[in-house]
């Protein structure tokens, strides 16, 4: 072996013993010496008793031949004799090998920590006792005598040691105090006796350790008294001390208190029961062992009602009244106390239900028949298959009974209100129903995920599929101007899913794998939150479309094979959640949803329909899911155009009426009309399908259809020709311009104006049968007026146009020379199109050519727009909705000299201007329109701001220009639809003061930041124009004064866009109008309340941020205890604040906090405020405000 090499802990002995020879072979220097002395002879200790151990080993070492040497004989070797000891190891021949340097023998001890010393680092011994052979004696078992059971027994069985006493008083307090009570002893027991076997009791230790001490010899106490002394510190000994003193006046206190009951009354059995349970008491034993720690009375409260103090006992009875009288109260009631039937119906309580028809079970209450909503969802994670498909059928036949209760009239008030609040649970984040009906998708058991499925579409769908296919049969909406807009509502709260990009796929794909065993509890409630506010992006939060896509689009899913009617549902519900806006229909197309879809429910299907059980037809649902994933996406319908070429090949040409019932062919219909949908959202974006040209004999054959008085199907044809002739009119815009169509050129204008004489007689047979203001007559009057637009680019014949004229204006008043068929009850659709019709034969005469050619219908046209009977109309549908707001402008554009209807079109710009990105560009156009005459200047920037990207895509809709569209669906907030009256005069006056918002919030408005006049110019312009157009609301203008005197000084703004000079109201212009203002405002009265909302409605910024009005309030009197300088018309504006808005803070903060400003109020005389009652005069000058 190396000498350099060390040997490692693994060695053996026979390693070891080799490198001590080695060692002492080569007669190396050790590293380091010990000089040890030998023991002193005086005062040895008397020696003690050995071990057991040591017997045992004397014993046999006395039986060897070798007589070991003692260990007090034997010399204390030198280091220089270990050589020596070492050849006498090998000479007597000890196994392995015997220490060269032996030590005195002593007793095994270990070294620790003394737990008793408080300064630590004091080492102590633990000395093993010296055992006695002749006092060891083997166990033997105690005999138990006849009279008494054996320790731990009763009634011969043992007696469970283990227990806590927790659970054994809970035990005794759940049996009521009846426990029995063990058997009475023949003789009592003893008083004086204080022997306890108890191994748990700390006496059982304690009178050991007296007996060992009463045995020791004085010496030995001596001793043990001087190692303790020498070991421990002073501190330690001093607390011992104090300890023991404690203990022994306690003890003496206690053999007092025992001597004195034992002698006024005698001691049985029950009475040291009950005395050892008060020394069990969890009360006393605070007070006995901690009576200086503080009690924390609410934690300790659930195990002894004596902690319970007075303010708890009220707070808990606080809390069970809010729980009694709380609004979740009701609802909470229903979800637990409310029992149904497997069918969905609600159980009569007092009804008797025999167990056997299945409705009794293991629940809270048994003996109830029916199911709480509360069971059901616990059941609903039951581990056998067919009791989850049970309750998820149950679930599912609840919330479809609940929504028809509810919409139907005939039900009393009573069961409607419990209705409601049965799908209040369904619907609330309580009890989180969207998240137990989602994870029920995820079941394997083919039987619970079809019930899982109907559950799920009973949940998220609003209509059967009766119902709904009816509601698709209704074209009305989606064939007026611009009817292919989608405007879904977005709750309130709820916010548009954010498209992942590719890192945040990774990172959540490597946080589901890191957490994949977990599930965040929280994250779970921001499911139910989510999914309570927008159940659709809830759901799509909870990760339901991969899942759906999994059922879809498996090569052997069990579930298209077996159950197609399960596969319609999820395809319907996909059809809900598209119609939610933009960006759910990105979030289907991203999951690869479409060509499953359409592989299902179109592919592989047959047409036409018959009556052939065996055959798979069409689906609706898919169909229309198309549609509306072409209005979310552009992208997705370029995607989708040789699908739908197909579609229209074999939907459109095959007639319907090829179908062997009248439901088959009420659905062939159905898909005809959906598939014009689709075609024409298509068109829209400029996608014109090669397909068209083979369209032109059926769409022939449907206008006939449509002139046909005896037909069956008279609806369904109507709305068919309806559809057609819309899709006509789009044809007619993208024709119009080569570019617009994708390819370029796509289409020709001869194409879609070849069935002008066509669509004309549809118009005149429609006004025969007296449906003049119906769906068929407002399509072709559409189509008319699209190609009347372009008759200048598009000459056609002199006699086409005289005979479209007549047909649409001529006609009508020849037929009804005193009724018009335009009055005051036509939709905004129908008085749209008879304006554009209007206005593109009066827009002939700026062409020259055409002047003397079509002079007399010109002057017709000219007279027909300025007449009474069409201001009428424009009066009436200006209002209503986007299309009214469109006629006007159209109609004021042509008519420039009607400028009485200015402030309509100030009013419908702002309102437009309200509506989004749509909009955009008709709110600037009757803005400009409403503002003519006026000396804008640098006001201009202010209310014609607009986003320029929004600006274009706005005119590109109006203008059916598909080209810098993406999307045909924009969402829009649920508003208040509460005081709309008022709202609207709230908005046109925050509108046209918001130059001087503008400039309040100078640090936010981009506008104000980039304008170069100063803001007294501004501020005195906006007045003035608000003079001369509005009639200013009382409000809204004491808002905006407020808001001129803090102009500069708002907290929060930057200050290097801050001008330098003085304040702008010392303007001697801003000072002569506010100084006007103040007068037509003064006298009037106003309340915090209307104060508040003009606040939030003057501006968007305040709406964003939730600014309160008193955190406004409190800037303006501290700007005015700051710069006013006592200005008076600032004096008269907070006086009179301070007089109407009577709220505490309010008047406090002037009172109070600004009192140093009194002396410069009490200047504005009584006559310039509202007038006061003697009351609030008095109270007024109580608090320091002498009024002159």
């Amino acid at each position: 072996m190396s000498k350099f090499t060390r040997p490692t802990f693994n060695v053996d002995d026979d390693d070891l013993e080799r490198l001590q020879e080695e060692f002492f072979a080569d007669s190396q220097t050790p590293s380091a010496k010990v000089f040890r002395k030998s023991p002193t002879a005086v005062n040895d200790p008397p020696p003690k008793k050995r071990s057991l151990f040591a017997e045992r080993l004397a014993q046999r070492n006395n039986s060897s031949t070798i007589d070991m040497p003692s260990l007090e004989s034997t010399p204390m070797p030198s280091l220089e004799s270990a050589l020596e000891y070492d050849n006498a190891d090998e000479v007597i021949g000890y196994e392995p090998v015997v220490d060269p340097n032996p030590e005195p023998h002593v007793p095994v001890s270990k070294k620790m920590l003394d737990l008793t010393s408080l300064l630590g680092q004091v080492l102590g011994e633990i000395t093993e006792h010296d055992v006695d052979t002749k006092v060891v004696t083997p166990p033997t078992i105690p005999a138990v005598s006849d009279n008494k059971p054996a320790r731990g027994q009763v009634g011969g069985f043992p007696k469970p040691v283990h227990r806590s006493e927790f659970k054994r008083r809970m035990m005794e307090k759940k049996l009521g105090g009846k426990e029995p009570k063990p058997p009475r002893p023949e003789a009592p027991p003893q008083v004086s006796s204080t022997q306890t076997t108890d191994p748990m009791s700390s006496d059982f230790y304690g009178d050991e350790n007296d007996k060992r001490i009463r045995e020791m010899s004085e010496q030995e106490l001596e001793e043990a008294h001087e190692e303790i002394m020498s070991t421990l510190s002073p501190e330690s000994i001093a607390l011992l001390m104090k300890g023991l003193k404690r203990n022994k006046d306690s003890d003496k206190n206690e053999l007092e208190q025992t001597v004195e009951k034992s002698s006024k009354k005698k001691v049985t059995f029950a009475e040291q029961v009950e005395e050892k349970d008060q020394e069990e008491d969890l009360f006393e034993m605070k007070n006995r062992y901690f009576p200086d720690v503080p009690v924390e009375n609410d934690k300790l409260a659930w195990l002894d009602s004596r902690f319970l103090t007075l303010e708890l006992k009220e707070q808990e009875a606080e809390k069970l009244k809010e729980q009694v009288e709380g609004p979740s109260s009701e609802a909470e009631n229903v979800y637990r106390k409310v029992r149904f039937d497997l069918q969905g119906r609600m159980m009569d309580p007092a009804s008797f239900i025999p167990s056997h028809q299945g409705l009794h079970h293991h629940g809270d209450e048994p003996d109830k028949a029916g199911y709480t909503l509360a069971e059901l969802f616990y059941l609903t994670r039951s581990q056998v298959p067919s009791q989850r498909s049970m309750v998820l059928s149950t679930i599912s036949r609840i919330i479809k009974r609940a929504k028809k209760m509810i919409k139907q009239k005939e039900v009393s008030e009573e069961d409607h209100k419990v209705w409601s609040q049965i799908l209040s649970v369904f619907t609330g984040k309580e009890h989180a129903a969207a998240v137990y009906i989602r994870s029920a998708l995820d079941d394997r058991h083919l039987a619970v995920l079809v019930s899982a499925i109907q559950a799920l579409s009973v949940f998220v769908l609003d209509e059967d599929e009766e119902e709904w296919e009816k509601s698709l049969l209704d074209v009305n909406s989606f064939c007026r101007y611009l009817g292919h807009i989608s405007r879904p509502i977005l709750p309130s709260g709820a916010t548009k899913i954010k498209r992942k990009g590719l890192n945040d796929k990774l990172s959540e794909l490597v946080d589901r794998v890191r957490q994949q065993t977990s599930q965040d509890e929280h994250e779970l409630e921001n499911d139910a939150e989510l999914a309570e506010r927008d159940l659709v992006r809830g759901l799509v939060k909870m990760n339901i479309l991969p899942r759906i896509r999994y059922l879809l689009a498996s090569d052997s899913s069990e579930l298209i094979e077996h159950d197609p009617p399960s596969v319609e549902r999820l395809v319907r519900i996909l059809v809900r959640m598209a119609e939610a806006g933009q960006d759910v229909c990105e979030a289907i197309e991203e999951e690869e949803l479409l060509e499953p879809v359409i592989q299902w429910g179109i592919t592989n299907t047959s047409w036409p329909m018959t009556e052939d059980d065996t055959k798979h037809y069409p689906s609706l649902a898919a169909v229309r899911l198309l549609t509306l994933l072409a209005q979310g996406s552009k992208k997705v319908a370029e995607g989708m155009v040789e699908q739908a070429a197909t579609i229209t090949l074999r939907f459109l040409v095959t007639s319907p009426d090829l179908a062997d019932s009248d439901y088959l062919k009420q659905r062939a219909y159905t898909l005809q009309l959906e598939t014009l949908r689709l075609v024409r959202v298509l068109a829209h974006y400029g996608f014109i399908l090669p397909t068209l040209e083979d369209l032109q004999e059926p769409v022939m054959g449907w206008l006939r259809a449509a002139l046909n008085e005896g037909s069956d199907d008279k609806k369904e044809v109507v709305s068919r020709a309806a559809m057609a002739i819309s899709l006509l009119e789009v044809l007619l815009y993208v024709a119009a311009d080569p570019h617009k169509s994708v390819p370029a050129h796509a289409i020709d204008w001869h194409q879609p104006t070849a069935y002008l004489p066509a669509v004309t007689a549809v118009l005149r047979a429609s006004r025969r049968e007296g449906r003049s203001t119906g769906l068929l007559y407002e399509s072709a009057l559409g189509y008319l007026g699209a190609w009347a637009l372009h008759i200048e680019l598009f000459p056609p014949e002199a006699e086409t146009v005289r005979e479209v004229w007549k047909a649409v204006v001529q006609e009508e008043r020849a037929e009804n020379p005193k009724v018009s068929s335009y009055t005051t009850s036509s939709t905004t659709n129908h008085v749209l199109r008879y304006i554009q019709f209007i206005t593109a034969y009066a827009s002939l005469c700026q062409t020259n050519n055409n002047t003397s050619l079509y002079r007399d219908l010109i002057e017709d046209a000219e007279f027909k727009l300025k007449s009474k009977e069409t201001a009428a109309l424009i009066e009436t549908c200006y209002s209503k909705d986007m299309l009214g707001r469109y006629a006007l402008w159209i109609w004021l554009k042509h008519c420039k000299t009607e400028s009485t209807y200015k402030m309509a079109a100030l009013e419908s710009g702002i309102k437009s201007k309200q509506m989004g990105l749509i909009e955009t560009w008709l709110a600037q156009a009757l803005v400009q329109l409403s503002l003519l005459g006026q000396t804008l200047d640098d006001l201009e920037p202010f209310y014609l701001d607009h986003n320029e990207e929004h600006l274009m895509v706005s005119k590109a809709i109006f203008n059916y220009d598909g080209r810098p569209i993406k999307t045909f669906m924009y969402t829009q907030p649920l508003g208040d639809m509460s005081n709309v009256e008022e709202r609207d005069t709230l908005d046109m006056n925050a509108f046209i003061l918001s130059p001087i918002d503008a400039l309040y919030h100078l640090d936010k408005s981009k506008v104000a930041q980039k304008s170069k006049s100063d803001a007294a110019t501004i501020v005195s312009k906006t007045m003035k124009i608000a003079e001369d157009l509005l009639i200013l609301h009382h409000s809204m203008a004491i808002v905006t004064l407020m808001k001129i005197f803090l102009i500069g000084d708002r907290e929060g703004r930057q200050t290097d866009i801050v001008s330098d000079d003085k304040e702008v109201f010392w303007d001697d212009r801003v000072t002569k109008a506010i100084h006007a203002w103040l007068d037509k405002l003064c006298p009037t009265k106003t309340n915090l309340r209307a104060l508040e909302t003009a606040w939030q409605s003057s501006s968007e910024y305040i709406r964003q941020a939730q600014v309160p009005f008193f955190q406004f309030y409190q800037a303006f009197v501290a700007q005015y205890a700051a710069v006013s300088f006592g200005h008076h018309d600032f004096a008269r504006l907070l006086v009179y604040l301070v007089t109407q808005v009577d709220t505490v803070d309010y008047r406090h903060l002037v009172f109070s906090d600004y009192r140093d400003i009194l002396p410069t109020l009490n200047r504005v005389g009584m006559n310039e405020v509202p007038q006061l009652s003697t009351a609030e005069h008095e109270q007024l000058l109580h608090a320091g405000l002498k009024l002159q």
